[in-house]
């Protein structure tokens, strides 16, 4: 008689019919809530891919482009944040209590594998999808780097080929590492409601309050204007005269929002409608963008009497916003896209900064509100009695290169006149 020996199944655990994890389950609502964390890449292996031209029922559709970008924000920053992740699901799952705290039972939570599909989405699917990009994107370009890497060690191509293409596999590896490492926390909320989920969704979207431009602009240090924006500031023109936390100004005693100096800084960066892409980024020296934006600064200064009174403290803003174009973020935008063409050391001709201060100067007798002047009327960049320029890209980047022409060929004849 032939005698079979148990086989020992304890490490097999493909076979196993649910993933167990360590979790909490406590009560938020009235509905219970299972808290664990997953590791980055089990994110794409366990939970459903967000389709982009399929909206899941009860939420937003996804942007496929915003979710990318987070993707690749994991990849590249070592220090990356994340909030929870939020499903919903009905309650399909184990859950064996070791441990209860103030109501807070704390133990290991098993889902079934042939309900993983039961698990949807609440809150943060361009985060989900991004995961699932991310992953798909290190296996393809490993893969690629990898057959370069043969092919290069098979023609004999030189050691600084090999050792560039190897860099790049240990980087893409280093990539794959820490999304299998690194975690991110997942809550699970039971509910399996439609009207209740929807409901859900809409509370979490008007509960979130939202950071500003002028917020982000202050704290993600990561952009090098932002960095730049702390010195900006400190000019005497802005000292003082800037809302720090809001994307509007609030009062009559500044002159604009932290948001608006960024985008100025910006302009004076790059000129007026160009991003600041990854290479300039970490090109530009946030030294010199803070002295060629006070030089900017200054110059406004210099040419406009009205600013120079209120760096003096003897005008406010708050007159300047109702009597001049100078009043808008949006036309001051547009003037510090046009000195960064001027005087632009790339440019043909670069004009100095005496020269553009003759220029702006010019424009004083033009600059009274409301808007009436053919001046401007003509540009179709303003609307009849408006108090500033359209504020779309495509407006400013037409009105700053129409009074860039106006520097180098004299303002249009009627005007000059």
């Amino acid at each position: 008689m032939e005698v079979v020996e148990e086989l020992d199944t304890q490490g097999l655990t493909g076979y196993d019919t649910h993933d167990r994890y360590f979790a909490s389950r406590f009560i938020q609502g009235g509905r219970p809530v299972f808290s664990l964390d997953l590791p980055l890449a089990m994110v794409a292996l366990t939970l459903p891919r967000p389709d982009p031209d399929r909206p899941t029922p009860g939420n937003r559709i996804v942007d496929a482009k915003h979710a990318a970008d987070f993707g690749s924000y994991v990849r590249e920053k070592k220090d990356w944040v994340s909030p929870a992740l939020m499903l919903r699901a009905p309650d399909v799952f184990e859950f064996e209590k070791k441990a209860e705290v103030n109501g807070a039972r704390f133990g290991v939570l098993g889902v079934p594998r042939d309900a993983r599909a039961d698990l949807r989405i609440l809150d943060g699917q361009h985060r989900i999808l991004g995961l699932h990009l991310a992953s798909e994107a290190i296996a393809s370009e490993l893969e690629e780097k990898r057959r370069l890497a043969a092919s290069a060690r098979r023609n004999g191509e030189t050691a600084e080929v090999i050792e560039l293409l190897e860099s790049e596999i240990a980087k893409l590896q280093g990539q794959r590492t820490r999304l299998s490492n690194e975690r991110i926390s997942v809550q699970i909320i039971i509910e399996d409601e439609q009207e209740a989920y929807q409901q859900m969704f809409v509370d979490i979207a008007e509960n979130a309050k939202g950071i500003t431009k002028t917020l982000q602009s202050r704290f993600d240090t990561r952009k090098v204007v932002n960095r730049a924006l702390a010195e900006v500031v400190k000019h005497p023109l802005l000292e003082d005269r800037v809302e720090l936390q809001l994307d509007r100004v609030k009062s009559d005693s500044q002159l604009l929002a932290a948001r608006h100096v960024a985008d100025i800084i910006r302009a004076i960066a790059v000129g007026m409608g160009h991003r600041i892409s990854r290479v300039r980024e970490e090109e530009l020296d946030q030294r010199w963008l803070v002295r060629r934006s006070n030089q900017f600064f200054n110059v406004l200064v210099q040419s406009f009497p009205i600013l120079k009174e209120i760096e003096a403290g003897t005008e406010h803003p708050g007159r300047l916003r109702k009597t001049s174009l100078l009043g808008s973020a949006t036309f001051l935008r547009v003037l510090a896209g046009v000195y960064h063409d001027l005087t632009d050391k790339d440019a043909a001709t670069p004009m100095s900064d005496d020269d553009v201060v003759d220029f702006f100067g010019s424009l004083i007798p033009h600059l009274d509100l409301p808007v009436t002047e053919s001046l401007w009327l003509d540009t179709e960049v303003f609307e009849p009695n408006a108090s500033a320029p359209k504020a779309r890209g495509g407006d400013m980047y037409r009105l700053g290169k129409l009074i860039g022409g106006w520097a180098r060929d004299g303002l249009p004849t009627a005007a000059a006149a």
